[in-house]
């Protein structure tokens, strides 16, 4: 991985160009010449309505939309392996989107008046946007073990139960949150805080730092991100085509042995699943995409950063596609209320119910 230097007045200064998961900072705003393919202003109009406004919007109803699903989860029980997953990926989703309101809140443009002791953008680095990521890629692996688990269910529904138990899932949620802990740490050992005197201000600030071994650490954070995104991104596409042409074929079976209702009834059942797995994909691969290709980007032209020349072309990628993300981990309470009945009894129970006994 390539990195840039520059010097401001002070001897043997580095600055390096970090690849992080949508890290704005002014630190190292100059530390190339930029080349922007944008109308002036534009940035600044789309980090206002971007991440200012649709960020908090969508982090606020998705945060409310997730703490619904993680109680109904919780009320159905540990029994169905499928409900630990999505109890899961809820509190995945949650954090994440409790994150992503506190990253947008770091936009706001109020914090340009205020005196503070450190740099917010700078501070939310390793406090929030890291932490964002990895909740991020948490939900990424559930999800996919989720399509896997379906996959299994309709390919092999005689074994399912003796494959995927309660206890290998809640194993295997836990191994997923702790494996994505790790592959996410490596940028905590290149860059930490730091207090600095300030002679403008005349007191101490806290500063953002790199590392000398930054640009190899980077390397590796950028690979792993790389190899992990493409990976589920792949893993998500073909559980999905894999799980609608089992049901096309266990469809033809069923057709040749079963009379007319029980063919019909069948029918309308796996055009239901179908249609949710269809659903989950679709929002799964629309969200991520932006992220792959700016990934990509990322990866194999270290231009490609906020740091970099073609920083403007890092900034527009990333303001597409981190609020279609958010979107998608809000969405999902509709998924899951339109096609489980079980879902909607315990929401009814827990959420309209209440309601409906105060009004009378």
């Amino acid at each position: 991985m390539k990195f840039k230097t520059k010097f401001n007045g002070v001897k043997n200064k580095t600055k390096l160009s970090l690849n992080l998961p949508f890290i704005m900072s002014p630190l190292n705003a100059n530390a190339s010449a930029s080349t922007s393919y944008f109308p002036p202003g534009s940035l600044e109009i789309l980090t206002l309505v971007d991440f200012v406004v649709i960020y908090t919007i969508i982090s606020v109803l998705g945060i409310i939309a997730n703490f619904i699903n993680i109680v109904v989860f919780v009320k159905m029980g540990p029994q169905d392996s499928v409900n630990i997953s999505l109890l899961g990926l809820s509190i995945s989703d949650f954090c994440f989107l409790l994150l992503t309101l506190f990253l947008s809140i770091c936009y706001y443009p109020f914090w340009e008046d205020v005196d503070l002791n450190f740099n917010i953008l700078d501070l939310k680095m390793l406090t929030v946007a890291w932490p964002q990521f990895y909740f991020r890629r948490v939900s990424n692996w559930i999800t996919a073990f989720i399509m896997l688990d379906k996959c299994i269910c309709i390919s092999l529904p005689l074994k399912v139960k003796d494959i995927i138990t309660p206890k290998r899932t809640i194993f295997i949620v836990l191994f997923i949150y702790f494996i994505m802990a790790l592959t996410v740490s490596p940028p905590y050992f290149s860059a930490s805080y730091v207090s600095r005197w300030d002679d403008k201000k005349n007191r101490t600030k806290v500063v953002l730092v790199f590392h000398e071994n930054s640009a190899e650490i980077d390397s590796i954070s950028s690979a792993i991100s790389f190899v992990f995104t493409i990976v589920t991104f792949v893993w998500a596409t073909v559980c999905s085509l894999i799980l609608v042409i089992s049901l096309q074929t266990r469809g033809k079976k069923l057709k040749e042995m079963a009379g007319y209702n029980q063919l019909d009834h069948v029918s309308i059942r796996d055009k239901k699943i179908i249609k949710m797995v269809t659903l989950m994909s679709i929002l799964f691969i629309v969200s991520f995409t932006p992220d792959v290709i700016a990934l990509l980007f990322m990866t194999f032209d270290y231009r490609v950063s906020f740091y970099g020349q073609y920083k403007d072309l890092f900034f527009v990628l990333h303001g597409v596609s981190e609020p279609l993300i958010a979107l998608t981990a809000s969405v999902n309470i509709f998924v899951y209320y339109t096609m489980s009945s079980k879902y909607r009894e315990v929401y009814s129970r827990y959420f309209l119910r209440p309601k409906l006994s105060r009004k009378k």
